[in-house]
């Protein structure tokens, strides 16, 4: 499989095989006209991965792998087929829709409850307290379970509690109080996902990684 910007045979990496550094002509010193030339060979030098990058493409590939039967070719030319394993069911949740008159209620009284139901924000002192909790095991790959959720109007985010998965990604320090959850596929969920959650809606576990972790002390 060809690198993306792959230069290929009959573009960069050709035309830099037949150029040759001629002084007469050249506005560059040979050393530039060198390192360009090998930019052209060789495609622009990407960024080396982080350790935690790494880890991260190699989760991903083992959770595909771990629920993939096969791909099924097309006898006829067409795209194959690839047939998953589904997942265990998820967490039964008994979420139901607020009721219209509770709804009309609460606009009534907050006019910026129209944009969501939502739950009262944490004071700078109980969100202090929550980032401090969470200073021992917060960290890239550490498995976890969501075990809260604010009040959605469609219960996307009801739905998420009981679910388990692993810290993908820290937020900067303006969310401080929220972080990253790779989710374990439920059903027969093929896309992985990826959710922003908040610091007290989740709680660590202590299940088995999937794939070692190669920079945690």
């Amino acid at each position: 499989m060809s690198a993306p910007h792959d230069p290929g045979p009959d573009e960069g990496r050709g035309v830099a095989a037949r150029l040759v550094y001629d002084l007469n002509i050249a506005t560059v010193s040979e050393a530039t006209f060198n390192e360009l030339v090998a930019i052209m060979r060789d495609g622009p030098t990407g960024k080396p991965l982080t350790p935690e990058a790494q880890w991260r493409r190699a989760y991903h590939k083992a959770m595909f792998h771990r629920r993939l039967v096969g791909v099924q070719p097309d006898l006829l030319g067409g795209k194959p087929v690839t047939h998953m394993h589904k997942a265990a069911p998820g967490p039964v949740v008994d979420w139901k829709p607020e009721p219209v008159e509770e709804k009309l209620s609460r606009i009534a009284r907050d006019p910026q409850a129209t944009f969501g139901i939502g739950r009262p924000a944490l004071s700078p002192e109980e969100q202090a307290a929550v980032i401090n909790g969470a200073a021992n095991w917060l960290r890239i790959a550490q498995r976890v379970r969501i075990a809260g959720a604010f009040a959605s109007y469609d219960g996307r985010a009801e739905r998420r509690v009981g679910r388990k998965g692993v810290i993908w990604r820290l937020c900067s320090p303006v969310f401080a109080d929220h972080t990253y959850v790779y989710l374990d596929p439920t059903g027969a969920e093929r896309v992985e996902k990826i959710v922003m959650v908040e610091l007290r809606d989740v709680e660590p576990i202590d299940d088995a990684l999937l794939v070692p972790v190669p920079f945690h002390p």
